[in-house]
This record gives structure tokens, sequence and C-alpha cells, in this order.
């Protein structure tokens, strides 16, 4: 399935916008106001976030409809394999009373293939 490249790019091109508005935010907190390091850090990306709630909105828009899409595609495969799983024909047989051979019951003295290494298969009851 090839990715729709405008999707792809709408996703790059909201991540990079919201990179530099962090960016811009945080050089401004940091080199104009007294708040520094770690604080100026976690204040840059609670204004940053609230400024692209607005300012980035036809963006966020375009980039989530991409993303939607995508997930939207995935989900549609995971339905179509579920309903394939559930699909499960029913065995043919001749005679309603009449069992499939594979639903037999083996007696454990007609199957070898419980025997170990230098056992052998006897048919006697005396051992």
């Amino acid at each position: 399935m090839p990715i729709d490249r405008n999707r792809a790019m709408n996703l790059v091109i909201y991540t990079g916008l919201r990179l530099l508005l962090w960016a811009g935010v945080w050089a401004i907190l940091q080199f104009l106001t007294p708040v520094k390091g770690v604080l100026a850090l976690v204040v840059s990306l609670l204004l940053s976030g609230a400024i692209s709630i607005v300012v980035l909105d036809r963006q966020r828009d375009a980039m989530s409809e991409g993303v939607g899409a995508f997930f939207g595609r995935i989900n549609d495969r995971i339905e179509r394999s579920a309903a394939a799983e559930d699909y499960w024909p029913e065995p043919a047989s001749s005679e309603p009373g009449e069992q499939a051979s594979s639903e037999q019951a083996v007696d454990e003295h007609d199957d070898p293939s419980h025997l170990q290494d230098g056992d052998e298969h006897r048919t006697d009851s005396t051992t």
C-alpha cells in the first residue's frame, strides 16, 4: 500500500511548525525573562501548546485526517482478517451419523507415537 505523500507531508509540516513554535517560545523565555533552565522548558511546552491550538488549527486538521486514514486502513485489515478467521466451513459427510476419521478415538495400544526410544509395541496384556 503506497503512502500518500500529501498526507505524510502534512504530518512533517505540522511537526516541524510545532517544534519551531516551541523553540521560539523557549528562546523568548530563556533569553528575555528571568525564567531559565528546566522551568523554561516546561513553561515553553505549556505556552507553545496553548498557542498552537489557535495558530496551527488548519495544519493539525490536515495532519489528523491523514493519520486517521492510515489507522482506518489498519483497522479495516484487522476486521477483514478477523472475519476470515471466524469463517469455518462445515465438513461434508455422506451420512449424518458417520464420524470423520480424524474425530475417532485412538486407543493408546494402537498409537505408537506415545512410545519412547527403546520401547516396543506389545499387543498382549502381559509385560
